[in-house]
């Protein structure tokens, strides 16, 4: 039977990235991310509990603003002025692993009785900063999974690529599975960069907890070390090291379908 991510679940997620022009590179590996329905999340119904000790932790500084608020009135917050403040949310994200805690980024799935309405892309960086990309239709439809959302590139995330340009996302929130792609074109439109992370989706159960966390204690501290490893290959092959830049002020932006008007 097909698992919902909405009524929790872990993801087997592979992750992808494939750098093109200057230099060509890819590398992929492997990560469980966890599914929550916020209410259960935020009820402590769930396997995973908010801000509960244990090999894998869910933190409310983690997420959202960062100062201790629940989750749910985070994206409350940012839902209800679009006219969305009523949909199902499901958080998609990785788990601090033995305390230690990098999550590159994290999706919150916004759905209702049709389908999928909103993707909120929580991006974060090394240096502990984050953006949020609001992936919508104008009119709120529901986003089918060949629906490609684009967005100005408006946060520094790599030192190997600038901070311009724009991603394009993609979306797939079907009952059994999760994938997300993002790809990002370079200022003259070129695809520099090819990004994905999919999944089969299984129950979240004590059991099945149990068994992901004995099996992958130090997932936090393995994507972190991928991350500096591949700076470290780009490096070793001549690709130019920029400074990190001061983060623009606004902390937020919205992605809307291609070709459509959207407000980036």
């Amino acid at each position: 039977m097909s698992v919902d991510l909405w009524d929790g679940a872990l993801i087997d997620a592979r992750i992808w990235h494939a750098r093109s022009g200057d230099v060509a590179r890819s590398f992929r590996y492997r990560a469980v991310y966890a599914a929550l329905p916020l209410p259960a999340l935020e009820a402590g119904v769930l396997p995973l509990r908010l801000d509960r000790r244990g090999l894998w932790r869910i933190r409310r500084r983690d997420l959202g603003w960062r100062d201790g608020r629940g989750p749910g009135e985070f994206i409350g917050a940012i839902l209800r002025p679009v006219g969305l403040g009523g949909a199902d949310v499901t958080l998609v994200t990785l788990p601090r692993s033995l305390g230690h805690g990098f999550n590159p980024v994290s999706f919150w799935l916004a759905r209702d009785g049709q389908g999928l309405r909103a993707v909120l892309a929580e991006v974060s960086n090394t240096f502990g900063e984050r953006h949020l990309y609001l992936c919508r239709h104008a009119d709120n439809r529901v986003i089918a999974e060949a629906d490609r959302m684009v967005a100005e590139k408006l946060f520094h995330v790599s030192p190997f690529l600038p901070r311009s340009g724009r991603y394009e996302f993609r979306f797939d929130a079907r009952p059994g599975r999760f994938g997300a792609w993002i790809d990002w074109f370079g200022e003259a439109g070129d695809l520099r960069l090819q990004t994905s992370m999919t999944g089969r989706a299984r129950p979240l159960t004590a059991g099945s907890l149990r068994g992901a966390m004995l099996r992958h204690p130090f997932q936090g501290l393995k994507v972190t070390g991928l991350i500096h490893w591949q700076a470290l290959q780009l490096a070793l092959r001549g690709v130019r090291y920029s400074r990190k830049p001061r983060q623009l002020d606004r902390s937020m932006s919205e992605a809307q379908q291609r070709g459509a008007d959207r407000d980036v």
